[in-house]
This record gives structure tokens, sequence and C-alpha cells, in this order.
């Protein structure tokens, strides 16, 4: 039997190949036919699959350091140890290549039918799955990828080409959606129904696509000066507290409830789930949002539920000054944690938007909000990149902040938590409470206390990895890795050196399926080429 590649199948995705007599014993009649199924399916399928994938892969989560292993579990993850292997990651490979696959099988068909905005919103959606792979792998295949069986064995392209070929490939998505919109016989007609993430809406898509530039033009910009480009595009993104939302129809039953909620937070039956247990948030994300007073506090983070130290004497909260504090996180990769009662866990709030364990699983999932593009903005202006200087830099900071919290209001308002210790709720606005969390003595947020331009670009990236936390684990670690903002430490349970893991080896199925291209890579030292250095670090510091 003829050996296929991952390029030319479509991994748990909708299409297979059709067989020209319907009762062939070899057609299974219950899958798609890529002749016969609908665009509007394919849309519909691609998008929620990234909903899904966005944030229930641990290896992203413990990457950018938001999340760590509990008490509750023994054992070591790989992604913590840094012993990753290419088996490790083959489905961070394998799911991107099928949507890309299922993206240019739409693309295909809005071309003949002549259907532009299709072809604008496939193209932002293939451009998103590659720049992700080349931010998790680097180089990767690009030109003949996804192409068919002429390309089995396809070549790997430089992630620094892919990124030049994605500038343009936005350029074309967003051409198409100005074309479509300009159109006015154009009707968004099925689109409305099958477009979970902007519900037809293509001017909010250009906005999107827009934004998704300004991510690419900012994740080079320490290795090329793209400041025209950044410039001539400031005003055309997401608005600051505008959020690209994805639901195609949550309700509160088994497995189809809001992923994140349910992944990371409760059953259907409102049972804890696995990982809510077994994965809890890092010391590193708790200290930034408990020791500067920051208000989302008690949506990210749910308090632990007894002040006691762990009983197994892993613990010693009192010698650090934290045996009466309710919000306590795990160093991250720590080998013995404290059992599960003895440490902080995922907030209600976040993964419910509120108190609610009736709303929460049928809330939308957020995708990308206009507070990204105002942190990308702020360190532009911060560094000359866009006019304004600094006080430009410090009105983009400050209102990417305000936007940020404004994305949790029920949360930060609600008084509805059931769990002793949590704080208390905002007691006025939004605006307020960003505003005093902005202006307090404390010159790790406040932006006329710090004296230099590193505290500045420290605090804009700081800011932005907090707010990506439980959207967009991958942008976060991007970002850090690109910035080296904030400051992250060695793994404690890490094997080898003092460095951070920079990317992921290729995968198994790459060893296996595409030999003569599979590259043997060092994770700690060959770097995404937009990233510029990793330095040896400190280990993290426990409560032992």
């Amino acid at each position: 039997m003829r050996r296929k590649s991952l390029y030319t199948l479509i991994i748990g995705g909708l299409l297979c190949c059709s067989c020209t007599d319907w009762l062939d014993v070899n057609h299974n009649p219950n899958y798609a036919l890529e002749e016969t199924v609908t665009k509007d399916l394919l849309l519909s399928f691609v998008e929620n699959d990234m909903n899904a994938d966005r944030t229930t892969y641990h290896g992203l989560q413990n990457m950018c350091q938001h999340l760590t292993k509990s008490g509750t579990v023994s054992g070591t993850y790989v992604f913590l140890t840094g012993l990753l292997a290419p088996q490790n990651s083959d489905s961070y490979w394998s799911s991107r290549y099928a949507r890309i696959m299922n993206l240019r099988s739409i693309t295909a068909k809005a071309v003949e039918e002549e259907d532009a905005g299709y072809e604008g919103i496939a193209g932002v959606l293939t451009v998103i799955n590659f720049r992700e792979l080349v931010d998790i792998f680097g180089d990767v295949p690009y030109t003949e990828a996804a192409l068919g069986n002429d390309y089995l064995a396809p070549k790997y392209d430089k992630g620094e080409d892919i990124y030049a070929n994605l500038i343009q490939d936005i350029d074309k998505a967003i051409a198409k959606l100005d074309e479509a919109i300009a159109n006015p016989t154009y009707s968004v007609g099925t689109l409305k129904k099958a477009d979970i993430f902007c519900k037809g809406d293509l001017k909010q898509w250009r906005r999107y696509a827009y934004s998704i530039k300004l991510s690419l033009l900012m994740r080079i910009s320490n290795v090329q000066d793209v400041s025209a480009q950044v410039a001539s595009i400031q005003d055309k993104g997401l608005d600051l507290n505008e959020i690209i939302k994805g639901n195609p129809g949550y309700y509160k039953a088994d497995e189809k409830m809001n992923h994140v909620y349910e992944y990371w937070g409760w059953t259907y039956l409102d049972y804890e789930s696995t990982y809510h247990k077994q994965v809890v948030p890092t010391s590193q994300l708790v200290d930034a949002l408990r020791d500067n007073n920051d208000p989302r506090l008690r949506v990210y983070i749910d308090p632990r539920t007894s002040l006691a130290d762990d009983k197994n004497g892993r613990t010693d909260y009192k010698k650090h000054g934290l045996d009466k504090e309710y919000y306590i996180g795990v160093p991250y990769g720590q080998l013995f944690p404290a059992d599960g009662p003895n440490a902080s866990k995922i907030g209600l709030g976040i993964l419910a938007k509120s108190s609610s364990k009736v709303d929460g699983p049928q809330e939308d999932i957020y995708i990308m909000s206009g507070s990204l593009a105002g942190f990308y903005l702020a360190e532009a202006a911060l560094r000359g990149m866009i006019d304004g200087g600094d006080a430009k830099a410090k009105d983009y900071y400050e209102k990417a902040v305000t936007a940020a919290m404004k994305m949790y209001e029920r949360a930060l308002k609600d008084d509805g938590y059931p769990l002793a210790g949590v704080r208390a709720p905002i007691s006025g606005s939004v605006e307020e409470a960003a505003m005093q969390f902005l202006t307090q003595e404390n010159k790790a947020v406040n932006w006329d206390l710090m004296t230099t331009t590193e505290e500045k670009l420290c605090a804009i990236q700081t800011q932005k990895w907090i707010s990506l936390f439980m959207i967009d684990p991958l942008e976060a670690w991007s970002e850090q890795r690109r910035t080296d903002y904030p400051v992250l430490k060695v793994s404690h349970s890490q094997a080898k050196g003092q460095k951070l893991i920079i990317r992921f080896p290729y995968p198994n199925t790459e060893r296996n399926l595409n030999p003569n291209n599979f590259k043997e890579i060092d994770i700690y030292e060959s770097l995404i080429f937009w990233d510029q250095k990793n330095e040896e670090r400190e280990t993290v510091s426990d409560y032992l």
C-alpha cells in the first residue's frame, strides 16, 4: 500500500478521498467527501478545532510558565523536565497541518465560486496556523506543504522566509476582504452561522487580519526594521476593547461546553475536572497578581482551601510570610508540590467569566483581544517605531491594561464566589479599578515611577503575559522568548542545564514519513529566527 504523508491527509478532519462507486467496501459512507462538503461546514470545523486546540495543550501552558503540575499527581511532565522527545510534538504539528489542508480546500472552493469573503477569511486563518508552526518549530514545510500526493516529502523552508511570505499572504487576505466589503451585492448568507469567530462580520475580520499582521511585524522587529510597516497599520487593527470570540453554540452537556471551561474546570455534572486537579497556576503568575494588588487575582486564581502547610512537609509558608495567605501558586516545575487544598487553583472567574457554573459552560472562548494590539503598539511607541514617544507608549500601555481587565468585568464585580478567602469584588467601574492599579506606589506597574526603557518594556510585556492567561499560551511563550520579559527562571525539575526551552523538537511522524528533511535540533540552543538570545537563568525559588 502506498505510504501517505501527513500533508495529504486530514488528521482528525472532515475530508477523505472519494471513490467512484459508493458501494466500494473501502469507502465509509459516513465520511465527508471533498467534492461535496461545503465551505461553510469546513470553516466551522476549522474554527472550532482552533478553539479546542488553543488552550488545551499542557506543553504551551507549561512553556509560558502559566501552569505547572499540582501535588495530586506523581511523576513529572516532560515539558517541565525538558526531556522533550519527538513523539511529544506530534499533535502540535499534525493538528495545524490538518487545518491548513482544510483551509486550502475552503480557498479552492471560494475561488471557484468567486467568493472573496470566504477566500479572505481562509487566508487569515492559514496565516495564523503557519505562524504558529514557525513559532513552535522554526523551519517547517511551507511552499510544498498540504499540496497533495505530488509532495509526500515536503522540503523545510526557513522561518524568516515563511514570515516574509506570511506578511504578503495576510495582505492578500485583507485585499480579498476589502473586495467583498466593497461589493454591494456580496451576501454573507450562511457565513453568519458558519463563522464561529466573527459571525460573518467582514469588517471585523479585516481588523482581526490587521492585528495578526501587527503581531507578525512585531515578532520580527528585533531582527528587521519594520517601523514603517507598523506605522502604516497602527490604527487599522482591533479596537482596544474589541474581542474576537469563538462560540459554535456551547451548552451544558458532556463535550458540548466551552472547551476551556470543560477541560480546565468542571464537568457538566459540576465535578472538578481531572486537569483542574492536576495542573495549577505557577507562583510566577500568582505572585505577579497578588504582590502588585492586581484586581484580576480573584478572577484568575481560586484561593487555597486550607491555610495549613502541606501535611507531607513539602512547604513552609510561614518562613516566607505566607502562612495566612490564601493565594499561593506552585513553583514552576516543582517535583513535589503542596497537596491540592494547600495551593491555589485555576480561577472559576476566568473559566466561567463569573461565579456561575450554569452560565460558564456556554460562555464564549476569547481568541484575540484588542488589548494585545494595544500592548504591541505601546512597545512600538516606546521603541520609536511609531510617533508619540513615551507619552504615547504610556497611553497605549494604560489603555491596554484597562481593556485587558475589562474582559472580565462581570467576574471582577461578582460577589457570588463560593470559596473562603476570595478577594473582594471591585466597588466601582473597571476603569476606576484599573487606574487605581496603575497609579499605586509601585514601579512594577506605575509608568510614572519607571525610570528606564527596560523597566517600561518589562511592564508592557509582563502585563501582556498576564492578559494572555487562558487565552493564548503560545503567544505568551513566543513574546516572552522574543523580549525575555517577564524574566522567567528554569524549572525545578529541569534535567539539563540552566536555560529555558526555546522550541519543540520536530515530531516523530516527520522522522518516519519525511526522513530526508527531518532534523535533529537542540531545544535549548537552536533559536527561532526572531529570538536573539537564551541566557542561563536561576532556578525557580520554592516554599520549602
